[in-house]
């Protein structure tokens, strides 16, 4: 997925491009890693959570507005970059190797909790619950090669 627009935290204004799991923000790329409200940039790990017009970044409340990001129903399901849809399907964002899968068939999760740990361009990507419910299957394992939007476990 490739998308771009421009994004102002407090009135300073970033250009931010997707390419995949990857942000180039003002022509810097980052790979982030999101895990529930946590997200990594290498070492640097921050809470963050957006309120409609704010954001708290560990704690500390941004305000925010984009311009070329169009703007979801309420009723839409929220894409956290998980990989994941509302039914309740566990999906690839990328192709790539699995190298842990975190739960199994039967366990309770919680919106954002890891279910498969993806490995792409030598980066290790959280593929997590899209809702709290229980695993009904899982449907890859350790050492599996998978596809983009393949099916890797469901939640009911």
């Amino acid at each position: 997925m490739e998308r771009t627009f421009k994004l102002r935290i407090d009135g300073r204004e970033f250009e931010i491009e997707r390419r995949g799991s990857a942000l180039l923000v003002d022509g810097q790329r980052f790979d982030p890693r999101i895990s529930g409200t946590s997200v990594a940039l290498g070492d640097l790990r921050l809470t963050v959570e957006v309120d409609g017009p704010r954001a708290f970044v560990d704690g500390i409340a941004r305000a925010i507005e984009t311009e070329g990001l169009d703007e979801k129903p309420a009723d839409a399901a929220v894409d956290h970059g998980f990989g994941a849809d509302a039914g309740g399907a566990v999906t690839a964002v990328m192709p790539g190797l699995i190298i842990r899968v975190a739960a199994v068939a039967g366990d309770a999760v919680k919106t954002g909790d890891v279910v498969v740990v993806l490995e792409a361009m030598k980066m290790e990507n959280d593929i997590c619950s899209p809702r709290d419910g229980v695993i009904k299957e899982i449907r890859v394992q350790a050492g599996d090669t998978v596809q983009q939007n393949q099916l890797l476990a469901l939640v009911e």
